[in-house]
């Protein structure tokens, strides 16, 4: 495949004004009314088909709900993203499972998907300042810029060493209690105060789970120290991560799922709320669950009473940009015998082996950026960033000099306009106050997904939203 027939592109959106027009004409159309009329209307409205979103679909239509699921994609599964065209179907999006996720543990049993133990790379190879070396020459290197007192630390255990050390948080379901205000502090504001120096936060602002390190609350990596200290082990779904939305939605029929379903409005009203999508169709039930990333709700019209703190959240959460590129490679780490498992300061940061996962052989190479180092590269063209990625490997690692290298497929989930993208980077000082005004339904609108979830993160914490928010309507 040529780096100009690379699968970029995503579906382009109206603007708001354009959807305003648009919107307004189909408004004053009679037919739409009465096709309206002549359609069974549901009990209650799904915005997504994320795992958020059929977690909340299946709980309803078990429930004896009548539901619609409108999903702006082709695909269902939003950020749980398999892609299947290469043979070890490498995960675009979500992909650990931990043995504390305990209702994603329980879909998976109930369609018969295993859950089988992630194999994490062995050894991890270092690249700062122009020069590369196995982890194990860090310390030495003249090009580590860490204090006395840090060098042993590998880049990419620095954050972790200062945050989970004295964690001010007790347990991880206070996370957003109004009592952690005190402690809501940003993550840069909390590795000053246990020591960290200015080199060692610059290099977590490379590839920290954040897009900065100023702007994202500390609350959330103590959370994940909270949850996770008790945990014996993580897994993935052994047939891949979107096996099990595609089995949720399988238990949809068609007029229960709508695919190519964007949507451009919602109106809550007293008799119920009404969706239009962006090719005009007309939808209403007596409730609705929106499972929408925030970052996408600024692209929808909300007629409805919001609050004025559930309006600024909206316009105030950042969602932590992320840049994935899958590469086929000959293995040129066996030539150097440096681990394929890399960590850099260069426009790629990390970059992960792919495995098949039936003989655990290496079959290439994952490029994953995040945060604000995805902004370098988002805006190249396919042929821009494989050119980039190419030379950049072959720099840093010297032995892949006539060895094959090519970019298969590259996904961008900050541009994604169904994403904006990968998980929510709740801000420091607004965490209590956001979550508290996300978490109340608008009358009949009600919220759910990743950034909905109390104290598990991630897949787990989409799936128990999406559970939650249905559960609230049925006791109504």
């Amino acid at each position: 495949m040529s780096p100009s027939e690379l699968p970029w592109t995503a579906p382009s959106i109206l603007s708001r004004r354009q959807f305003t027009v648009g919107l307004a004409a189909v408004a004053l159309s009679a037919s739409r009314l009465a096709r309206a009329d002549r359609r069974p209307r549901p009990d209650v409205l799904v915005l997504g088909a994320g795992l958020a979103g059929l977690s909340a679909a299946l709980t309803l239509k078990r429930a004896g709900a009548k539901v619609v699921v409108l999903e702006a994609r082709e695909r269902v599964g939003g950020r749980a993203y398999t892609y299947n065209e290469l043979p070890d179907n490498p995960e675009i999006g979500g992909v650990e499972i931990g043995n504390s996720y305990t209702r994603m543990h329980a879909w998976a049993s109930e369609f018969g998907l295993d859950i089988e133990p992630s194999k994490f790379p062995r050894g991890l190879t270092v690249h700062v300042g122009g020069v590369t070396m196995d982890a194990s020459e860090w310390a030495g290197s003249a090009t580590n810029p860490l204090a006395e007192s840090e060098r042993e630390i590998a880049p990419n255990r620095l954050q972790g060493h200062y945050l989970r050390q004295d964690v001010p948080l007790m347990r991880a379901e206070l996370w957003d209690s109004p009592r952690s205000a005190a402690i809501d502090v940003s993550i840069s504001d909390a590795l000053r105060a246990r020591g960290a120096s200015e080199a060692a936060i610059e290099l977590i602002n490379i590839a920290g789970t954040h897009n900065h390190s100023d702007r994202m609350s500390a609350l959330i990596p103590w959370r994940s120290v909270r949850m996770f200290e008790t945990e014996t082990g993580v897994g993935r779904l052994a047939a891949g991560t979107d096996e099990l939305p595609k089995a949720m939605a399988a238990e949809l029929d068609a007029a229960e799922l709508r695919l190519q379903a964007p949507v451009g409005e919602i109106e809550v009203g007293k008799r119920g709320v009404s969706v239009t999508t962006h090719s005009g169709e007309f939808f209403h039930a007596a409730q609705c669950i929106c499972t929408l990333p925030v970052g996408c709700l600024s692209d929808v019209q909300i007629k409805a009473p919001l609050s004025t703190a559930q309006h600024e959240a909206i316009d105030a959460i950042e969602y932590t940009k992320v840049s994935v590129a899958l590469m086929d490679a000959e293995p040129f780490w066996e030539d150097d015998g440096l681990s394929p498992n890399m960590w850099t300061d260069t426009p790629l940061e990390r970059i992960f082996p792919r495995t098949n996962r039936a003989t655990g052989d290496i079959v290439g190479l994952k490029v994953f950026v995040n945060g604000d180092g995805t902004d370098a590269i988002d805006t190249l063209s396919d042929q821009a960033f494989a050119s980039l990625a190419v030379d950049t490997i072959r720099k840093i690692r010297p032995a892949s000099q006539g060895r094959r290298l090519e970019v298969r497929f590259r996904h961008s989930w900050g541009r994604d306009p169904f994403a904006r993208g990968g998980y929510a980077a709740w801000p420091p000082g607004k965490v209590s106050a956001y979550r508290s005004a996300l978490r109340e339904p608008v009358e009949r609108l009600h919220f759910a997904g990743e950034h909905m979830a109390l104290d598990a993160p991630g897949m787990e914490g989409a799936v128990q939203s999406g559970e939650r928010a249905a559960d609230e309507i049925l006791r109504t």
